[in-house]
Formats: C-alpha cells, sequence, structure tokens
C-alpha cells in the first residue's frame, strides 16, 4: 500500500466490535475503508470480478499523501520498537563482533518473516538495495554509543564496503557485504563470494592500519525472499 499499489480482501460490509474480536484479516481491511483510510481501487475490482464472475472480493489502496505518511511513520514505530525490545539490535551487534554468525543468522531469519514481504524484493532496483535498507533499519536501533563509526556504502581498500561498524571503544570491527538473489537459490555460493570480495578488494584495510582495532570480523549476508545465510571470517 505505501508504495502505491492495492491489495484485495473479501468486504465485510456489517462490521461490529464482536467481528474484530475473531481478528479476520478481512474484518480489520473492511474497517479501514468503512472509516475512509483507505478508497476503492475501482480498476483493480472490476479487472478482479472479470477473471472469477464468482469472487466477491474488493481492491483498496491508499486514498491520499497524509494517510500513506501515516502507514509508513506507524510501520517504522513497530519496527522500531520491536528491535528496541530487549536490546535486540545490541545482541545482533555484539554477535557480530564476537563471530557468532549462527546467532545473527538465526536472528535475521526471524525478522524477515515478520516484516518482509517477498512483494517487498520484487522491484526493478537491485535486490541487495532493499536488504541493505532493511539492516540498516536494524542497526539504527542500537543503544546511544553501542556502535561507533557506523558507515553505509563505505570507501575502503578498492572498493565501496556495505556496512562498516567499530564498538564503542574501536577495538572491534565489523565489516558487511550484502548479496540478494531470487527465491529458491543456492545462498551458500553467494555468502562465500561476499567474503572474497571483501578480501580481494582490501576492504579491511582502513581498519588494519588502525592499531586500536584488535579484531575484525567480515561477514557475508547472502539474503533470497525471506531467508538469509550469513557467512563469516575473521581477518584479524
Amino acid at each position: 500500500l505505501v508504495d502505491g499499489k492495492s491489495i484485495s480482501f473479501k468486504l465485510n460490509e456489517s462490521m461490529n466490535y464482536d467481528c474484530l474480536s475473531e481478528h479476520d484479516p478481512n474484518d480489520f481491511w473492511s474497517l479501514l475503508l468503512h472509516t475512509g483510510c483507505l478508497t476503492v481501487d475501482w480498476e483493480k475490482t472490476d479487472t478482479l470480478n472479470s477473471e472469477d464472475s464468482s469472487a466477491d472480493d474488493i481492491a483498496v489502496k491508499l486514498p491520499n499523501l497524509e494517510i500513506k505518511d501515516c502507514f509508513r511513520e506507524n510501520i517504522q514505530k513497530r519496527f522500531n520498537s520491536f528491535f528496541k525490545k530487549d536490546n535486540l539490535a545490541d545482541k545482533i551487534a555484539n554477535a557480530l563482533f564476537i563471530g557468532d554468525s549462527e546467532y545473527v543468522q538465526s536472528q535475521l531469519r526471524t525478522y524477515l518473516k515478520k516484516f518482509v514481504s517477498i512483494r517487498d524484493t520484487a522491484t526493478k532496483a537491485p535486490k541487495e538495495n532493499y536488504y541493505h535498507g532493511f539492516l540498516n533499519g536494524v542497526f539504527t536501533n542500537c543503544s546511544n554509543d553501542f556502535l561507533t563509526e557506523y558507515h553505509s556504502n563505505y570507501e575502503a581498500g578498492d572498493g565501496y564496503a556495505d556496512i562498516t561498524f567499530k564498538s564503542e571503544y574501536s577495538e572491534k570491527a565489523v565489516i558487511i557485504e550484502i548479496k540478494a538473489t531470487s527465491v529458491g537459490s543456492d545462498l551458500i555460493p553467494l555468502s562465500e563470494n561476499a567474503i572474497n570480495q571483501v578480501e580481494n578488494k582490501d576492504y579491511a584495510v582502513p581498519f588494519l592500519q588502525n592499531s586500536m582495532t584488535q579484531s575484525i570480523f567480515a561477514y557475508g549476508i547472502a539474503f533470497s525472499g525471506k531467508n538469509c545465510l550469513v557467512a563469516c571470517k575473521k581477518l584479524k
């Protein structure tokens, strides 16, 4: 919806509070339509009904920019509150600092299933862009000073590292290279290629030159739909 597209559902024309207690998604969307938060997309609705004469689905979209901004703000608030709860963002970052790729992979898979739709990644832009933004969103919820020198598309060595950051006192550094592919593809070689890119393009050079940095971990994170695989290599 926030991308300007439509969704379809079965309209409940006799809404009441008892209906809402059943937590049926169709009732939720019907409520938003009845209260003016959504408007009917008649062109898409006619198409749905012409394709299936027995269908009683209705297509809706956001009516204006004001409501679109409201949707976006509430989605962002929910995302942020989720990661700030129990310091989840800090825990992921800390796992990256110590090379615990299994924990990072497990947590990211959980969050991808919760927050990401396959449709979100079905854009003309490179798939990596979406997941890059997703990870940036995670790390922006870390506690103050938990991460330092956080960079996105950081010029390092012979290229640009997707994401880099250090611990509070710069003794630990993390380099993340992101790859993405279509659903069902093998993620193992993709994550390994990401690690190789970090090494071949010398992304770690700025960190190796800093005497305060005692450990450097490189991560290749390969994404596919709601799945991911995290490869890790200690460079120092």
